[in-house]
């Protein structure tokens, strides 16, 4: 089946196509969602963040020039509304709402076995400061390069490099305390 290229159904949305309007909804509204649930930690700040995205791009898809992708640029728009979330709210980590991420690993006995190693992930992951995690969601998660990254959030690609090394380093050393506070309990 032909898959049409986001700039194609932008074309058409913009001219009042209803169905390209909704193919270019249901193409990226998963990535949007899961993105706003890792970073913000609950499936109703993840909602909120999604719709909260697709009004701005509802109101403003004119206004993409095709500078970058438009996944870069719907990125910048989620990156930018997701950190203005964090501010305005006394955020809370739910333990549990980062449970709710699907594993991608296939094998039961692969999801077993990692369950316990990802969950330490997830919650050091919520130990960073925003900035931190943000740029490490949209490297790993998204798949931005560092130049993609830094244009989203109009800083410098030098900057989103610290940034991504400095979120490994804390990540690295969380995870060797945890790992040496278990070995001492055995």
């Amino acid at each position: 089946m032909f898959k049409r290229s986001d700039e194609s159904l932008i074309a058409k949305a913009l001219n009042g196509d209803q169905h390209a309007w909704q193919q270019l909804v249901n193409r990226h509204q998963s990535a949007l969602f899961y993105f706003g649930l890792r970073l913000l930690g609950s499936k109703e700040d993840a909602s909120d963040l999604l719709q909260d995205v697709l009004m701005v791009l509802c109101r403003n898809l004119g206004q993409y020039r095709g500078d970058s992708s438009f996944k870069s640029w719907l990125f910048g728009i989620a990156n930018y509304r997701a950190m203005d979330m964090l501010r305005k709210r006394k955020y809370s980590d739910n333990d549990d709402a980062l449970s709710e991420l699907p594993d991608d690993t296939p094998e039961l006995g692969q999801q077993l076995a990692g369950a316990q190693q990802q969950q330490q992930v997830r919650q050091q992951l919520r130990s960073l400061p925003p900035e931190q995690r943000l740029v490490l969601e949209l490297k790993f998660y998204q798949q931005f390069t560092f130049d993609e990254i830094a244009g989203q959030l109009a800083i410098s690609a030098n900057t989103v490099k610290s940034r991504f090394y400095a979120a490994l380093d804390k990540l690295r050393l969380q995870l060797e305390d945890d790992h040496v506070e278990q070995s001492a309990n055995f």
